[in-house]
């Protein structure tokens, strides 16, 4: 009886152990500080009229005056672009801090490859943190300013990388509009085809339509819908420099160069080069001799030649 009673008592304690060890874990998991996702995050984003981007690799200042945004005080910013930045500013949110085993690699490679973030407001610092992330661009961290303790960072219901904006270089910033003109205000449009000058064309105003010069019946439908796709015209990108393949193809003479002038006499270029077999886009180089690509079904609107406006009898 004796010996019953002492392993039912050990049974007992070994199950109060148990509970009373599952206890206080429970209780030490209730009493975890709780994670503020809100940290990183602006309460009038809308106010924000500067974003500075600064990292090793060079700065990206982008500023709203005179009612647009602005890439380093010299291009006209892809509104687009402004407009994901701020919602990923917005939805971003803190999912975890990181984890005490990684943390002084990821705040060494913080302190390397980071991005440092800076919103203002009229000139007054709002938000100041840093943002970087791994080499698969898989996970996103952020750093306050002055801080230890970096943080990951997701958008609730997207697998996205929160940093990958952030990152972007200036050229992915300015708008990809390629030529800054409208109706209001244009001249004239020449089209040149070096290796059929007679399909060469210069478009103007003739009375109260628009005509081609040297021709007494254009399509009007036709001039009108071309027109309206050159003044539309985006690129797809800012090509980056020294690529060898595309600086060999823009040293050959282009398949056409256009060129727009308004009635300020502003003259806006554009040359483009017929595409290679391998090529899936189509590219262009700019007055300035910066080179853009192109989607090819967006360009076959814009290389029309002269008889395409010729009115069919």
């Amino acid at each position: 009886m004796q010996k019953k009673r002492n392993i039912y008592l050990t049974i007992s304690l070994c199950l109060l152990a148990v509970m009373s060890a599952g206890l206080f874990f429970f209780t030490q998991e209730e009493t975890k500080p709780e994670i503020n996702r809100d940290y990183f995050k602006l309460k009038e984003s809308e106010k924000i009229d500067q974003v500075t981007l600064q990292s090793v690799r060079g700065t990206v200042d982008l500023k709203f005056e005179n009612n647009r945004w602005r890439v380093n005080g010299k291009w006209d910013a892809d509104m687009q672009m402004v407009k994901l930045l701020f919602a990923t500013l917005n939805q971003s949110e803190v999912r975890r801090p990181v984890a005490a085993s990684v943390k002084d690699s990821v705040l060494q490679r913080i302190k390397q490859k980071g991005i440092h973030v800076t919103l203002s407001e009229a000139g007054i610092r709002a938000n100041d943190f840093l943002a970087a992330g791994n080499e698969l661009k898989t996970e996103a961290w952020f750093l306050k300013e002055g801080e230890t303790q970096p943080y990951v960072m997701i958008i609730p219901g997207y697998r996205v990388y929160v940093a990958g904006i952030l990152e972007m270089e200036e050229r992915e910033w300015r708008d990809k509009r390629i030529f800054d003109f409208n109706w209001r205000n244009f001249k004239s449009l020449t089209a040149i085809y070096p290796k059929d000058p007679n399909q060469s064309l210069e478009i103007e105003m003739k009375g109260q339509y628009f005509g081609i010069k040297n021709m007494e019946r254009a399509d009007t439908s036709k001039l009108n819908s071309y027109l309206d796709a050159v003044s539309l015209l985006f690129a797809t990108r800012f090509v980056a420099p020294h690529r060898p393949g595309i600086d060999s193809l823009v040293t050959t003479a282009p398949a056409v160069r256009i060129e727009i002038k308004d009635i300020a006499n502003r003259t806006y270029s554009l040359e483009l080069f017929a595409p290679r077999r391998k090529d899936a886009e189509i590219y262009g180089r700019l007055a300035e001799g910066e080179i853009v690509a192109f989607e090819k079904k967006i360009i076959a609107e814009i290389v029309r030649k002269r008889d395409y406006f010729l009115v069919q009898e």
